[in-house]
């Protein structure tokens, strides 16, 4: 059970490497120290949720900010952690303008998967129907190509980005953290139905970080990852996100 916490967990984590090295029991003066820090076990849930909804405003404007791109992934995981609905709507505009870049930077790139995951947040916090359709919406990636279709897309433009491909494993984290029961039956009806082979976002996330894939490696398929949520959902439900990170983090 602990291994299945840290794996979800380290998920988070991988995305959030930005910024200083944060301090043992460091209490930063405000949101701005505090965004600007690494956090090698992923930022802290108790100490960012307790900022409150007077922080998201200056949030959303680091959001906007192209010199604070760095940071863009810890912003938008605090403001999920915060878990007020205000942030909702603006995480959503950011995750649909960060796909129609071209070729985001690699900052951008792991702040809009961690924006699609940090929905997850405020569904646990609020319950809030409009980040729990979106994270619905988004689990669901595009129907694979055939050969034929494979061959085509090396001359033809898609509608189809390499973003949209990959976002699917993120709104599946999204869910899972959420702990709400309309999250889990979308993530069990997804597992009945989906059939074909897709890297798990465990091995992806590791591979992101220089790693070799393991534990729910290369070659899972999509039903397997989102049956792993499914238990982390299970056991958020039953005791809280706080106090699942409390047992799972060193």
């Amino acid at each position: 059970m602990r291994n299945r916490k840290l794996r979800l967990l380290t998920a988070a984590a991988t995305l959030l490497w930005t910024g200083h090295l944060a301090g043992q029991g460091q209490e930063p003066e405000d949101i701005g120290d505090f965004v600007r820090q690494i956090y090698v076990h992923g930022i802290p849930f108790e100490q960012a949720s307790r900022y409150g909804a007077a922080a998201v405003p200056t949030l959303l404007n680091m959001l906007q900010d192209p010199e604070e791109q760095a940071h863009w992934s810890n912003i938008v995981i605090i403001l999920g952690m915060i878990g007020d609905n205000s942030a909702v709507e603006p995480l959503i505009e950011f995750i649909d303008e960060s796909e129609a870049v071209g070729t985001p930077s690699r900052s951008r790139e792991r702040a809009e998967k961690s924006a699609v995951m940090s929905l997850g947040y405020i569904i646990n916090r609020s319950g809030n129907q409009r980040a729990l359709d979106y994270l619905t919406t988004r689990m669901t990636p595009p129907a694979p190509m055939d050969a034929m279709a494979a061959v085509t897309s090396l001359t033809e433009t898609t509608d189809v980005t390499p973003q949209e491909k990959n976002l699917s494993k993120y709104a599946v984290l999204g869910l899972a953290l959420s702990g709400n029961p309309r999250a889990a039956e979308a993530l069990q009806s997804y597992q009945d139905q989906e059939p074909e082979p897709v890297e798990s976002a465990w091995s992806s996330l590791r591979m992101m970080m220089g790693m070799s894939p393991s534990g729910a490696g290369a070659g899972d398929t999509l039903r397997s990852q989102v049956g792993e949520a499914l238990r982390a959902h299970e056991e958020i439900a039953e005791q809280g996100l706080a106090e699942y990170y409390r047992e799972s983090l060193p």
